[in-house]
């Protein structure tokens, strides 16, 4: 079904490009058409596909953990490598630095010559091996210095790797819960559709229902008319009328001439 959406998206749009000769417009059209078939492909996409792959995608980062966890212990190699060559040039230079104060106290000398160790030299002589042997140590200790920083660029590099290691963990349990929940409630949903779909459906029981009602109504409307009628047209009701008009009128005689009598 893609393929076939994919192969007509690309036809139309080789269309337009030709006839368009590869104008804006229609390599705007093109793109929207694409998108737009992405989409419908996307969505036709059933949900539990889509969490049977996100599922098979999460296991497949779990199993990346090895490469991660190697990553981390050679770091840690690497570090504990480079710390101990820090804490020996550190040591190294501390003794050199005693060596260049004892020479410098040893220059203060007003002699011509300087015993040294076992040796003895020229003043100038002296001065120009502790020249030679300052000079080495000035270097050294850029070096260690060198050295010093990037052994804590590096630990601080592990220790935000080692807390990315352990947030990554983390987040795979929290994605692998959220997506048990959304199975979970997918598979509800499923059965309340099959519940909807096996119900038998009365709508048409309830209309047929409701006429009846209907003409039950008008059944009883007519029975009322005749009911009324019978009140005002029947025998009884004649009767009645033709005492009230002999009443009205015996009323009539005794008001109007019962004064003369």
């Amino acid at each position: 079904m893609l393929k076939k959406v994919l192969i007509a998206v690309v036809a139309v749009g080789l269309s337009l490009l030709a006839v368009n000769f590869v104008a804006p417009k229609a390599i705007s059209y093109l793109c929207l058409m694409v998108q737009e078939a992405q989409q419908s492909a996307q969505d036709a996409i059933p949900p539990e596909q889509e969490i049977s792959r996100l599922k098979m995608e999460l296991d497949n980062l779990g199993k990346e953990d090895e490469r991660h966890f190697h990553k981390v212990a050679t770091q840690i190699v690497e570090v504990q490598n480079l710390e101990k060559q820090v804490t020996s040039m550190k040591e190294r230079l501390d003794k050199d630095a005693k060596v260049i104060e004892t020479r410098l106290v040893a220059m203060k000398t007003k002699e011509k010559f300087i015993s040294y160790g076992d040796k003895q030299y020229s003043k100038d002589e002296f001065q120009d091996e502790l020249r030679v042997y300052a000079a080495r140590f000035q270097v050294d200790e850029q070096m260690f210095k060198s050295k010093n920083e990037q052994l804590t660029l590096r630990k601080k590099n592990l220790e935000m790797n080692r807390k990315k290691l352990n947030e990554l963990k983390l987040v795979r349990q929290q994605m692998k819960t959220e997506l048990e929940r959304l199975e979970t409630a997918l598979v509800q949903e499923r059965q309340n559709q099959a519940a909807e779909q096996n119900t038998l459906d009365d709508a048409s029981y309830q209309k047929l229902r409701k006429d009846v009602d209907s003409v039950r109504d008008k059944m009883e409307v007519l029975k009322q008319k005749r009911v009324l009628k019978g009140e005002v047209d029947g025998p009884v009701r004649i009767d009645e009328q033709r005492k009230e008009q002999e009443a009205a009128i015996d009323r009539f005689l005794n008001e109007r001439f019962s004064d003369k009598q």
